[in-house]
């Protein structure tokens, strides 16, 4: 007998994310930009006049870390007996608390949700998310206006005229210097973007296909992007700005990522700890503490 659990628990963001140590509830980075070109030219012995404060466009930003937790327990008699498909009761719910735990940060650091210090009971830490930090419902007040996210759609289906607007807009605001850029998508908007290569097919006589014969088949799927404005990796994710404790997928949203610009801060890495039997059964619990570092808004951007 086999236990099978089908639920998705791919977390591309936390996956592709660098991976830092918090030292504190509260961590920070700077961001900083360049001026606009200048060629005007400097007169034969002209001498220097004035000078330029080069860290005067420095900028600093924070996020707090948020901690997520999944408790478990299995009475005395579940553990004692046999159960189909599972040969250690306690272990198996362990193993699921920290499953469960995995998709719970990975919603939180996708989502649109503001930091948020402790203020008591009922008020704990939240980590600021993604989708917040490229301005869904209204962008923070910390971020300047200079490094604010400028690359993004809310077109109801892409297209890939609309798909290519936003690289367009990406590249001209910092002109990608990462190179390589990573589309965690929605469900719907991963099916759109495939839909672009059978539009093409539907618009010509004949659509050419150079493919192996041994894999008898014909891919019109679009895993890799290659466009005028950059390459584009599109993975399919259902944790795209979702809300705390609801099932329900956004399957249009999608977070354009540029990965050397997001970075997850760890100030407890994910942990299990085994809580004293009180005479019911075993007890314990999974837990994390982190947050989630947005480089500069604008090295990224979104579809919503």
């Amino acid at each position: 007998m086999i236990l099978t659990i089908l639920e998705p628990e791919s977390t591309p963001l936390t996956s592709l994310a660098s991976k830092k140590k918090a030292t504190g509830t509260f961590f920070e980075w700077q961001c900083d930009s360049l001026s606009v070109s200048s060629f005007a030219g400097i007169g034969e012995g002209e001498d220097v006049q004035s000078f330029t404060n080069q860290a005067a466009n420095r900028t600093r930003l924070g996020n707090y870390v948020q901690k997520l937790r999944r408790s478990y327990m299995v009475s005395d008699m579940e553990q004692l007996v046999d159960t189909a498909g599972v040969s250690n009761e306690f272990a198996n719910a362990e193993s699921k608390a920290v499953r469960e735990l995995k998709r719970d940060f990975e919603s939180a650091i996708c989502s649109a949700q503001d930091r948020q210090a402790e203020a008591g009971a009922g008020s704990p830490y939240k980590t600021r998310g993604m989708l917040k930090w490229l301005g869904v419902g209204g962008q923070p007040s910390d971020v300047p206006a200079a490094f604010q996210n400028v690359a993004n759609d809310t077109t109801a289906t892409q297209t890939e005229t609309t798909f290519n607007t936003v690289l367009q807009e990406l590249y001209e605001a910092n002109g990608m210097p990462g190179g390589q850029l990573t589309l965690i998508a929605g469900p719907s908007l991963k099916a759109q973007i495939s839909d672009f290569s059978r539009a093409v097919a539907s618009v010509q006589s004949t659509y050419q296909v150079t493919q192996s014969a041994e894999s008898k088949k014909i891919t019109l799927s679009v895993n890799l992007y290659d466009g005028d404005f950059g390459t584009v990796a599109i993975v399919p994710s259902v944790f795209v700005n979702r809300t705390s404790g609801s099932a329900t997928v956004d399957g249009d949203a999608g977070l354009l990522i540029d990965p050397e610009y997001v970075s997850v801060f760890t100030l407890k890495a994910e942990s299990r700890s085994e809580l004293e039997d009180q005479g019911g059964g075993q007890r314990g619990f999974a837990d994390l503490i982190a947050g989630i570092s947005c480089d500069s808004p604008k090295a990224h951007g979104y579809f919503n």
